[in-house]
């Protein structure tokens, strides 16, 4: 019999992941009127949000941190955590047993506020440490051709670009769904879903020749069928990231 035992460290390892969720604003804090508004949110794009990973950004409020995980968890979410929590906030979320994070903006402001720490070595003797003919190694992050799909992507289906982008030359059916962690380019009629920056790329867009979506989403931040202005449906467009809002402008 094969010895399926591991050695000691070697069963479990920690490992760091850059990870795009879905931030859920709360702005008050009466638990039947948050309920009421996510639901109805949901019931735009249901299939959209089932078991999706969120956090809570509480800019004005402090709820019920039990009750509103309760009202997340029964609308088909997984809580995580807090984002940018104040102290008291902070204090809520450990009693609910939630996670807190902070931006990579709040982030920097605290390490930027933090005194620089003062290096035991004279800077003269850190310099001569250092081999100048020594190449400096830097990981470049690994680049990815574009898929290209030439066929049209039909209801139930889901393409995704993984480090790269996406090229759809013909369509995409109602209830499919294209993803890519780049730019998506659809050279027919998008009528499905489509996320680009899937992985947190601010900089990605959506190009379109005719947008009839039932979600488009760049980096997190979507809008669905219902909030799509009628000016700009059945055109050609692009869509890209302002300011967390999605902007969609007219390509013709």
């Amino acid at each position: 019999m094969a010895d399926t035992t591991t050695a000691a460290g070697t069963g479990v390892v920690f490992k760091g992941r850059m990870m795009t969720l879905t931030v859920l604003e709360v702005r008050e804090t009466d638990s039947t009127r948050i309920e009421e508004q996510i639901d109805a949110q949901i019931a735009r794009a249901p299939g959209f949000f089932e078991r999706m990973p969120v956090l809570l950004s509480l800019p004005n409020s402090v709820p019920d941190l039990v009750a509103l995980s309760g009202i997340i968890r029964k609308a088909g979410m997984v809580p995580v955590g807090v984002l940018d929590p104040s102290p008291e906030v902070r204090e809520a979320a450990e009693a609910a047993d939630l996670a807190t994070m902070d931006s990579p903006a709040r982030g920097a402001a605290k390490a930027a506020a933090e005194p620089a720490a003062a290096s035991d070595a004279p800077v003269e003797q850190q310099a001569s440490s250092q081999n100048a003919d020594e190449p400096v190694s830097r990981d470049e992050p690994p680049r990815t051709p574009t898929r290209l799909v030439t066929k049209p992507v039909r209801s139930g289906q889901q393409i995704y670009a993984r480090g790269g982008d996406l090229v759809i030359a013909t369509s995409v059916s109602e209830g499919a769904e294209v993803l890519a962690d780049g730019h998506i380019h659809i050279y027919g009629a998008l009528r499905g879903r489509a996320l680009a920056g899937a992985t947190g790329d601010t900089e990605a867009r959506i190009y379109c020749r005719r947008f009839e979506p039932d979600l488009v989403a760049i980096a997190g931040c979507y809008k669905v069928a219902d909030a799509i202005e009628e000016g700009v449906r059945s055109r050609a467009v692009s869509v890209r990231l302002d300011n967390d809002n999605l902007s969609i402008e007219l390509q013709e």
